[in-house]
């Protein structure tokens, strides 16, 4: 097995005419992959075959962003084309932080997590325990994280009854909340409804237990520990003072709409995490391993819900799952303000997809042209599974 050091070759640059903002053609910026001193998985050959063909997948789609491709934890594929702004025609680059929307989760599920196995919660408890003016006393812990508390969706009482372009924090939203008396959907525990409300009120469970703000909270005990120093959770303090974050856009018919900030953006929690391609790669081996919770407990994050009459649903704790063709596959993808991203984690043949896209790009349709690509190169006759047992 051939061993790399760093290889960099040539940068490719194409830049196609994009004078203003309402071009609908894209400048696409890419470079071939700076390698650590690793064990490569698959042959230096097969890499540059696969650089070729994700590329196209790329291009075919515009992709205003940054990708990353890896097999093993080793980055086969690494892109980074467009611009930050396009008003600006600030270009991306691989440090270029990136909103990742409701990727977020996963970080707020896992700070959760680290609460109970340090004996500070239960799963089990009821959020008043740790809230007390939380108005409903039978929810709990892990319907939160499983979004089978039935809480109705907190936006829409910001959306109505909350100032416009005033700040707003997670304390606001439960005070919200407690103001309107808004009733449940359902009988908590009873059915799965996507809610970013349940996050929203996590992320504040964090603060309540452990005594520090959130963003210094996922700081200090997720981000530095991993050494993900491109990432940050949405703060004034840093936001305002970092340099190289993209900007969301989306594409109305031939223009690009920019997105101005939005009090929506400072709940922390289920979403409003930044972050590069490669510091997402450092949490994606994170979990594979007991670096920041024991195995036990990182097992029963990717367990699929089972609701109260035993039905069961596709969500762990701040995570999707599902299969394909019979292999597990744990993911989240993300949408907001412009802003799209996903975290694809094939954990049965230990591949990775990132995106980290600002300008509305369908993530999961990528995802899967991306996975047919390495499915026919890697997988069809098994030239993954014969490379990893070598």
């Amino acid at each position: 097995m051939a061993r790399y050091k760093a290889i960099f070759l040539c940068v490719v640059a194409i830049f196609i005419s994009c004078s203003n903002p309402s071009n609908n053609t894209l400048p696409v910026f890419v470079p071939k992959l700076v390698s650590e001193e690793i064990q490569a998985p698959i042959p230096e050959t097969e890499i540059h075959t696969l650089d070729s063909l994700l590329l196209k997948v790329m291009k075919n789609y515009r992709f205003n962003g940054n990708a990353l491709v890896a097999i093993e934890g080793y980055p086969v594929y690494e892109y980074s084309g467009g611009y930050a702004d396009l008003y600006t025609k600030a270009p991306l680059n691989f440090n270029t932080r990136f909103q990742i929307a409701s990727v977020s989760k996963g970080f707020t599920a896992m700070s959760v997590l680290m609460l109970y196995e340090r004996g500070k919660i239960d799963l089990s408890d009821s959020l008043t325990k740790f809230i007390p003016e939380f108005p409903f006393g039978r929810v709990t812990i892990k319907q939160l994280l499983q979004h089978t508390s039935g809480l109705q969706n907190y936006m829409y009482f910001v959306d109505n009854f909350w100032e416009k372009d005033r700040p707003i924090t997670n304390e606001d939203v439960l005070t919200l909340i407690n103001e309107h008396s808004p009733q449940l959907n359902f009988r908590p525990g009873s059915r799965h409804l996507y809610n970013n409300t349940g996050y929203a009120i996590l992320a504040l469970l964090v603060e309540r237990v452990s005594g520090k703000r959130f963003y210094e909270f996922v700081k200090e005990e997720i981000f530095d520990p991993l050494g993900m120093n491109n990432s940050f959770a949405w703060n004034k303090e840093v936001s305002d003072t970092l340099k190289n974050v993209a900007t969301g856009f989306i594409r109305k018919g031939y223009q690009y709409r920019k997105f101005a900030h939005n009090p929506l953006d400072e709940v922390l929690g289920d979403k409003s995490i930044y972050t590069t391609a490669e510091d997402m790669l450092k949490w994606d081996q994170a979990l594979y391993s007991n670096t920041l919770v024991s195995d036990s407990i990182l097992r029963i994050s990717f367990t699929k819900i089972k609701l109260s009459r035993g039905r069961e649903y596709n969500y762990g704790f701040g995570w999707r799952l599902k299969e394909i063709d019979g292999k597990n596959v744990v993911y989240h993808n993300g949408l907001w303000n412009g802003f799209t991203a996903t975290l694809t984690r094939y954990t049965d043949d230990k591949i990775t997809i990132i995106l980290l896209n600002n300008t509305n790009a369908p993530v999961a349709s990528i995802v899967k042209q991306m996975y047919g690509v390495l499915k026919k190169q890697l997988l069809t006759d098994e030239k993954l599974a014969e490379s990893t047992r070598k």
